[in-house]
């Protein structure tokens, strides 16, 4: 299934609702309301107008500061830094959330062995980042693969995860674009709780993700060189369903269920009711999904 939206430089693209919709047999969320892509630093003129179009008021930016470094400094290698957009300049609000914060960092750093922790150190030191990052990814984030970086993102970005989902409680913030590097993982695991909240089916909840292995296609060879150069592997440009199962069952099984591990990260019932209100087509449809059913 593609998005019928055609950008240059805008990839991974997807109006959730819409898709939602499609797959399955009616309209259950609002079209237009809550959308996701990858990065958008290399938007051109007409993909900013066409995202205008969809009268977008906020996007929500999970990367972390040096993604931020990174995307700075192969701006400036292709001569595009100055010519990109400043904040000003965009009609909508961002709200930039440092996904992986302080305590994801920490609990990462614990796993490095101690010359490792030591060459990672030094490295921040003298601000050689990016050669650091790529320590952490050859001997921690690599080795957890897909299926372990979501399990601690769960466990280490709470505060994170509420924030996000915080915006998503007001209505001014509609429509809303939630985006990381690849549009995958970070901003896959906040749609995944989005989903789970409104009661949408787990196949329907995986088929969603999984898209994100046709809309990275097109730059899916300069997304494996990206990762390797921070020590990880072309496994992580996929996106295989299963990840969704697994943030499922793992909810279920450490925390007790979805409301409960929302609830422990701050964002409880009465926010969960606000974003069903805002989001779906009918506040009443979600008494027809019975939270066993999946």
């Amino acid at each position: 299934m593609s998005e019928t939206t055609t950008f240059t430089g805008i990839y991974n693209f997807r109006d959730v609702g819409l898709v939602v919709n499609t797959l399955g047999d009616k309209k259950l969320i609002h079209e237009k309301f809550i959308l996701r892509s990858g990065r958008l630093d290399d938007a051109t003129p007409a993909d900013r107008e066409l995202l205008s179009e969809y009268g977008l008021r906020t996007v929500i930016d999970l990367r972390t500061k040096s993604e931020h470094i990174k995307q700075k400094e192969t701006l400036v290698a292709k001569n595009r830094y100055l010519a990109a957009p400043n904040v000003e300049e965009v009609p909508w609000d961002i709200v930039y959330i440092n996904f992986a914060g302080r305590n994801f960092e920490m609990n990462m750093l614990k796993q490095l062995k101690w010359w490792q922790l030591i060459c990672f150190l030094t490295l921040m030191i003298f601000r050689f980042r990016m050669a650091a990052i790529r320590i952490l990814g050859r001997n921690v984030l690599g080795p957890k693969g897909l299926l372990g970086l979501s399990k601690d993102s769960l466990r280490f970005c709470q505060a994170e995860i509420c924030e996000a989902l915080d915006v998503l409680t007001d209505f001014k913030s509609y429509p809303v674009l939630i985006h990381c590097t690849q549009g995958k993982d970070r901003s896959g695991l906040i749609i995944m709780l989005v989903l789970f909240v409104l009661g949408v089916p787990l196949e329907q909840v995986a088929a969603d993700y999984a898209l994100s292995n046709e809309g990275l296609a097109p730059v899916r060879a300069s997304m494996i060189k990206e990762v390797e150069e921070i020590g990880m592997d072309a496994n992580y440009t996929k996106a295989p369903p299963e990840v969704v199962e697994t943030v499922w069952d793992f909810l279920h099984t450490e925390y007790g269920g979805v409301d409960e591990y929302l609830d422990l990260i701050g964002f409880g019932e009465e926010k969960r009711k606000t974003l069903r209100k805002l989001l779906l087509t009918s506040v009443a449809s979600i008494t027809e999904f019975d939270r066993n059913h999946y």
